[in-house]
């Protein structure tokens, strides 16, 4: 079960659910599959979840019923668990520590073994998600004090971040190696925990921090400070998800101490650098190849044009669910921009190469507006191993870089060139002591110890 989602909690803060349900826009590209918010009012939990975009789910005034000063809220894409209804977050429960409605961004490398324990004592499983997993092992801990809830967090492994409302209390955590992100907020007297600072924006809340890895934050409706434990091994290496910063997160979110445009703008020079081009143009991949090819095309003052037009109505194909569905949103998201590249020696730039839908099919129509040449840039190394930590290609067997080498993979995409940033110049970009990020998916090291 691979997912890639986002979260929000908010504590202390009137109308918690439609300030959610706002902070959720921000996080829309974290997931596209289903939106749901679990608000707190006199001891109840009150909830709205479904299928589909937030505007979908929260159009027609849905958050504004949900009362309390206090409330979680997620986005879903599901990965390679199922996606339904039922895996549908937050997660709402009961058991011995109380009612609980949890949201959880990751994957638990070790979630089969986890979910098989359970179930062996005796647990009924009704998602397919491994979200579920800390809802039966806070359930059979009987965990309901902060210290015991910490227990089970480190139980749990990697990779997850996570809000939960529990009694009085609003809990924000994420794995002892920190994969995946996570922010702390103020607004009022209130305080917000999001995967990413952007939804603090579209809120009106002020960045306080990011959540460290292993991190128990415990947000109490009247406390004038969370209250912060430490869970899981000691000093565990650092393993901060360099997708995040070159793929997943919005340009103008703060995470693992970057802006992620400052650091795509940074990693389209290194690129440059490393495998300059005799061209005319620089085109980006947009939206998410945008950073990387100014940093190109500064770099080697070349001049960057629209080659490319984006349908901002179709979703991310990368995240779009099965490759049958994949392959028909690459069709309809792109427009090459004929009079931009004709005649021209173009220089196409994007993030990342994962499976090489988009970017065989855009090869062949910029070929077929008339340009010239067409030399493909990607501002990372070869995704060459699945991820376990929470990012969707668990199969090797859909990675271009796995299947070829890269020889041939210019060949298949019909490329003039190709030129893929090196370990040693993505990882360069940040300062010596804050190098501490998970390369599994290029070098197939596994820092929480999981190999698929």
């Amino acid at each position: 079960m691979k997912e890639e989602c986002g979260v929000i909690g908010l504590s202390g803060i009137a109308d918690a659910a439609p300030l959610a349900a706002l902070g959720l826009h921000a996080l829309q590209h974290r997931g596209q599959e289903s939106a749901g918010i679990v608000s707190r009012h006199q001891g109840s939990f009150f909830f709205h979840r479904d299928m589909g975009l937030v505007a979908q789910v929260f159009g027609r005034g849905e958050a504004g019923s949900l009362p309390g000063s206090a409330a979680v809220g997620h986005v879903r894409y599901s990965g390679v668990s199922a996606n339904s209804p039922a895996n549908t977050q937050p997660l709402l429960g009961r058991y011995a520590g109380g009612e609980i409605a949890l949201a959880h961004n990751g994957s638990l490398a070790d979630g089969e073994r986890l979910a098989r324990e359970i179930v062996e004592r005796g647990a009924l499983l009704q998602t397919s998600s491994n979200s579920e997993i800390f809802l039966h092992l806070l359930a059979q801990r009987r965990a309901s004090s902060d210290e015991e809830i910490a227990l089970v967090l480190a139980e749990a492994g990697a990779s997850f971040a996570l809000v939960a409302l529990l009694g009085d209390r609003l809990l924000a955590a994420r794995d002892p190696w920190g994969f995946r992100p996570l922010a702390l907020g103020r607004l009022g007297q209130g305080f917000v925990v999001a995967s990413e600072s952007c939804a603090f924006d579209q809120m009106g809340a002020t960045f306080e921090r990011e959540i460290a890895p292993g991190e128990l934050l415990v947000i109490r409706a009247d406390a004038k400070q969370p209250r912060s434990l430490r869970f899981g091994p000691e000093n565990p290496p650092q393993a901060k998800c360099l997708l995040e910063l070159i793929y997943f997160a919005r340009p103008d979110s703060l995470l693992f101490g970057h802006t992620p445009h400052l650091f795509r703008l940074a990693s389209g020079k290194a690129l440059a650098r490393e495998h300059p081009a005799e061209a005319d143009l620089v085109v980006a991949i947009p939206d998410s190849g945008v950073s990387a090819a100014m940093g190109y095309a500064e770099e080697l003052n070349l001049p960057l044009d629209r080659g490319l037009i984006r349908n901002h109505y179709v979703g991310r194909s990368f995240i779009a669910p099965g490759q049958p569905a994949r392959a028909a949103a690459v069709r309809m998201k792109n427009n090459v921009v004929r009079e931009v590249v004709r005649g021209k020696r173009v220089v196409l730039v994007d993030d990342s190469l994962i499976r090489g839908t988009t970017t065989a099919a855009l090869g062949m129509e910029l070929r077929a507006a008339g340009s010239l040449e067409v030399h493909l840039r990607i501002a990372c190394p070869p995704t060459l191993y699945p991820c376990v930590y929470g990012v969707d290609f668990p199969n090797p067997k859909e990675l271009m870089a796995h299947k070829h080498p890269i020889a041939e993979i210019r060949s298949i995409l019909n490329m003039d060139s190709l030129g893929y940033l090196s370990m040693e110049g993505l990882v360069g970009i940040s300062p010596p002591e804050e190098r501490q990020f998970c390369a599994a998916c290029w070098n197939g090291e596994y820092p929480a110890g999981s190999r698929p």
